[in-house]
């Protein structure tokens, strides 16, 4: 069985791969600066007045009220996830992060398209293997006859 001499490759790839992702994750480290933060916060919050728009693209005078407040607790020492749980309490109603958490039963948004991705590669690997490995079919006389018998069928 061939797929057995290739196994190790594909286990080596998806080591790799994780590797890559957990890096990547890790090494994207936040904004540096008070106003980088706020800039970064100001993204994952919506406008409570527009429609699809950041708190931090849109020019409403809710939006901008909603930056002065980001950048009070900023300054105040405040962590991004804190800010966020702030601002979307007092908007309680209207849901104003872009966001969704990564944590607790909301990480299933972050996580679920993943495992849908993983497994639906995998029944595509399985079902080109069946069909690779899946008997030469040769057409038998009867076959022939009804192709020949639905071609003179045709004709008429």
């Amino acid at each position: 069985m061939s797929w057995l001499k290739r196994w190790p490759a594909w286990l080596l790839m998806a080591v790799v791969l994780a590797a890559a992702l957990t890096i990547g994750v890790a090494r994207a480290g936040g904004p540096r600066t008070n106003e980088e933060r706020v800039e970064a916060i100001a993204k994952t919050i919506k406008c409570p007045v527009c429609r699809s728009e950041s708190v931090f693209d849109s020019k409403a005078d809710a939006s901008q009220n909603i930056r002065d407040e980001i950048a009070r607790q900023v300054a105040a020492g405040r962590s991004d996830d804190q800010i966020r749980a702030f601002i979307n309490a007092r908007f309680q109603d209207q849901g104003l992060l872009l966001v969704p958490p990564t944590s607790g039963v909301d990480s299933l948004v972050w996580v679920l398209p993943v495992v849908a991705l993983v497994l639906a590669a995998g029944g595509l690997v399985v079902a080109f293997r069946k069909w690779r490995l899946a008997p030469d079919t040769v057409p038998t006389d009867d076959d022939r006859a009804l192709v020949d018998a639905a071609r003179h069928a045709n004709e008429v």
